[in-house]
């Protein structure tokens, strides 16, 4: 016989809530499955993560090579230091050149007379990694791009502050000439393991003492499954570098002692 309740419906069969809240035998034999394929899933969630972002990665780095972007890139900078001097081929001693030069304006004299630095000069050269896939820089040097003799017309001497070095290079452009292009050493004391975004520092002690030289800087790396070792070169905005050995006497000799001006210091001078 089924009670009812005032409101006319059956009334619900009442168990202890300890009786529900029991597991089937079943239930307890497939915990520990349950478990797994968790742990199983987790583990696939993470491996096709990693593949899409090695994926991602990989199809960056074949459309950069198919549009022929440069692996690396870089910054080059030549600091102005104290004592340092340049050469010309000519001797400036009248027209608009030492107009411009009495007037302080040495840059442009520099520039279209082919001015080099005499004996010694410091480039810095931030390199870039332009790759996902890692670049082994192996070594950065001078490439020698012509050569003559000392450039003995005009000499220029500043003053100015400089820099202190990060990842030295020294290179004698006398040396590597006598050696050719195809001189065998390395002048990167260790290599430079470059990925997209990071940077790295080189500076370049450069010399020269017999003759005159025109050069850019050559970086030599190896990168992904490319044959051999692969090599840029970089300059200056204003085109390549270049420096010259001192010469016995100098034409004419410039000096700015004033900074902003220079002024005549003699003719036919035995030092810069």
């Amino acid at each position: 016989m089924t009670t009812r309740t005032s409101s006319g419906q059956p009334a619900r069969d009442e168990r202890p809530a300890g009786d529900a809240a029991e597991e089937t035998p079943l239930a307890k034999a497939a915990r520990p499955f349950k478990w797994l394929g968790l742990t199983v899933a987790g583990g696939l969630a993470t491996i096709i993560a990693g593949a899409v972002v090695t994926g991602w990665s990989w199809a960056q780095d074949q459309w950069r090579e198919f549009h022929r972007e440069p692996r690396i890139s870089a910054i080059v900078y030549s600091p102005e230091n104290e004592g340092i001097s340049f050469a010309l081929p000519r001797a400036v001693t009248s027209g608009p050149d030492r107009r411009r030069l009495l007037a302080g304006d040495y840059e442009e004299v520099l520039r279209s007379g082919r001015g080099a630095r005499i004996g010694e000069m410091k480039i810095l050269l931030v390199l870039r990694g332009r790759r996902n896939d890692p670049i082994r820089v192996l070594d950065v040097r001078p490439r020698i791009l012509s050569s003559g003799p000392v450039a003995a017309g005009t000499c220029l001497s500043l003053s100015n502050a400089g820099e202190s070095p990060v990842f030295p290079v020294k290179a004698d452009l006398d040396r590597l000439a006598g050696a050719g292009s195809g001189s065998s050493g390395r002048l990167l004391e260790k290599n430079l393991d470059l990925v997209y975004g990071e940077r790295a520092s080189v500076e370049l002690t450069v010399t020269a003492r017999k003759r005159s030289y025109e050069w850019d800087i050559e970086v030599s790396y190896v990168y992904g499954d490319s044959p051999g070792v692969q090599r840029d070169h970089f300059t200056a905005e204003g085109g390549p570098f270049r420096l010259t050995g001192p010469a016995r006497r100098y034409a004419m000799a410039y000096g700015n002692p004033m900074i902003s001006r220079f002024r005549e210091i003699g003719r036919n001078v035995k030092r810069c």
